[in-house]
């Protein structure tokens, strides 16, 4: 009875975890969409529909869509929210308005049918009933439409202002109260997002970029801000529409190209480019680059900008993508998108980052500027190693057995360090800021090795020893229960002989041990594991002890007392050699009178 109890409570555990990691999973994940189309472009000219014409119509969107931008984000501006919220209770006014026509039609029919006075009463006041309910829908709708207009007007005059400043170099501050971090997540997970933040990826119409879209004829001619064009891309699931048209003189091509949005059907960008029929990819990817701001619907943020400490603050030059700001900028406006930032001052280390400014309006950005204070310290490993030494992604220098210490440059940075011995394996260290004084001499207990290898070697290891445990559980179980009910039997006199319920003791105890050693094994396996996968950090460097230092020291005298041995033993015997060689030459052969004998021609000169 009590397994039965702990098994349904395992049970609805289990089915709870499920459920609490698929709705955890669903609130995690996007999956917010904008979809971006394309169609064919119109000639400006009189073509007669010939081969090249038709050609350049169908080439040039399907080279814009192909040029756009991977992994393109956007965010939707309360006016782009507003019409979808808008074309949404449209069709709904439009479903009801045909319900409300069904409905008046049949009360109409009610008088023209054969019914008695009590029974045609009833009958009209319940179709009355219908026609007020749908009725009144009507107005909620009408007075929700309203009501999004109204509390969306703030916004989008917030949005005009900030583009309109922007453009013209200028600084708009519109900040609000926002809440701590603890009520804006609990409004996103219990209540209602703010939309003004709400990211949506930028995908291709059928995820192809030679897909072209064709909405009809028919739709076309009633024009891309008609309710029917719109609702031909709505219902492809269309947000963002290219159009485009072409001029060609010669070799020459010019491409006009508008980029529409829906619901809504407003044009949002109108660009031209110029280029020639030879090269339509270049001009292709000149359209996709103006376009491509306006797809992402970038929006101004403000960066508030904060430089510590105050000495480096005052004469603080801020650079953005190369743009310089003044001294002392403590806000600056910009596009949302990725941006590169800069902060130099003088008696300071310059610091630089790169930020996808999207997803808010405001960022604050706090710097902790370190003195430029350029010195020196010396690295040696514990153990000698041949490779080389780099440091912050920089050569430092090479290291050999006879060589140990490394001069490394040092600016009060943290320095993330990387060691390739002459096999290629490699270990990475850390020299943390405590240490980075000029003239340190610093040790480093590290061992290059394929760690990837050994990890994988370790994990399959832990597996096996897994495996090994959970295949000796079974039998072990197998042989505790007939223990277990041979000792009961045995106890009660039920027919089981003293030596049966013996062996079954003996087979649990002897299967219990090989279970338990199994364990041993995939705990020591399962340590080892850990240890592998722990070697992936960065070996730190300490400080060098005096002793150690004398040690390295007297071992680097060693070495080179050992290489200049071996140098003049070289020198010697080349030196030997040298004279064997020059004795065979020096003799005196007979006839020669003592003279030396050489090689060449002797002249007399007269």
């Amino acid at each position: 009875m009590k397994t039965t109890k702990i098994c349904n409570f395992l049970k609805k555990i289990s089915i709870f975890s499920a459920l609490l990691a698929c709705s955890a999973a669903a609130f995690c994940a996007s999956d917010k969409k904008w979809t971006l189309a394309a169609e064919q472009f119109e000639f400006t000219q009189n073509t007669n529909n010939s081969k090249a014409a038709v050609s350049y119509a169908k080439t040039m969107p399907s080279l814009i869509m192909e040029q756009m931008a991977e992994n393109l984000t956007r965010i939707p501006r309360a006016r782009e929210q507003l019409d979808r919220t808008l074309y949404d209770l449209q069709k709904e006014r439009l479903s009801l308005f045909l319900q409300l026509s069904k409905e008046v039609k049949a009360r109409d029919s009610l008088l023209l049918a054969d019914y008695s006075a009590r029974k045609l009463k009833a009958k009209l006041k319940e179709s009355d009933v219908k026609i007020r309910d749908i009725e009144k829908k009507i107005d909620e709708n009408l007075q929700s439409a309203l009501k999004e207009t109204s509390r969306r007007e703030k916004r989008m005059q917030q949005d005009e202002m900030r583009i309109a400043h922007l453009e013209q170099g200028e600084i708009v501050d519109d900040r609000r109260e926002e809440g701590n971090g603890f009520s804006r997540f609990f409004k996103g997970l219990g209540g209602r997002q703010d939309e003004d933040f709400v990211l949506e990826d930028v995908v291709l119409y059928k995820n192809d970029f030679n897909q072209l879209f064709d909405a009809g004829e028919e739709q076309r001619k009633s024009g891309y801000d008609s309710y029917y064009f719109g609702k031909a891309c709505v219902d492809a699931g269309i947000q963002g529409l290219i159009t485009g048209k072409i001029t060609v003189y010669g070799n020459y091509i010019s491409i006009s190209a508008e980029l529409y949005q829906y619901p809504g059907g407003r044009r949002i960008a109108s660009v031209s480019d110029v280029g020639i029929t030879d090269d339509l990819r270049t001009l292709a990817t000149s359209i996709a680059a103006q376009l491509t701001p306006k797809i992402a619907d970038s929006m101004p943020v403000e960066l508030f900008i904060e430089v510590f400490p105050p000495e480096a603050a005052e004469n603080v030059v801020i650079t953005v993508n190369d743009v310089v700001y003044s001294d002392g900028t403590e806000k600056i406006t910009l596009p949302s998108g990725v941006h590169t930032i800069t902060f130099s001052s003088k008696g300071y280390i310059t610091e630089s980052t790169s930020y996808s400014f999207t997803g808010n309006r405001r960022f604050k950005i706090t710097v902790e500027m370190q003195p430029d204070n350029p010195g020196e310290l010396f690295l040696a490993m514990k153990k000698p190693f041949s490779g080389d030494l780099f440091a912050n992604g920089l050569f430092s220098a090479s290291l050999s057995p006879s060589g140990r210490f490394a001069s490394i440059h040092i600016n009060n940075q943290q320095i993330l360090g990387h060691f390739v011995s002459e096999n290629g394996e490699p270990c990475d260290f850390l020299i943390r800021s405590k240490y980075l004084s000029d003239g340190n001499f610093l040790l480093l207990d590290a061992k290059p090795f394929d760690r990837s290898s050994y990890i994988e070697k370790r994990r399959i290891w832990m597996y096996r020893s897994y495996s090994l445990l959970i295949v000796s559980l079974l039998p072990t179980f197998y042989c505790y229960g007939n223990s277990f009910a041979a000792s009961s039997a045995y106890n009660d006199g039920h027919g089981v002989s003293y030596d049966e319920a013996k062996k079954w003791e003996t087979a649990r105890n002897v299967t219990a041990g090989i279970s338990i050693g199994c364990g041993v094994l995939f705990v020591v396996e399962l340590v080892r594991y850990l240890r592998a996968a722990n070697s992936v950090l960065p070996a730190e460097a300490k400080k060098m002890s005096t002793k150690e230092l004398t040690k390295i020291r007297a071992r680097e005298q060693i070495a080179r007392e050992k290489q200049q041995e071996l140098l003049l033993e070289a020198d010697s015997a080349f030196s030997d050699e040298a004279e064997n060689a020059d004795g065979a030459e020096l003799s005196e052969p007979e006839g020669t009178g003592g003279m030396p004998v050489i090689k060449g021609e002797i002249q007399e000169l007269q």
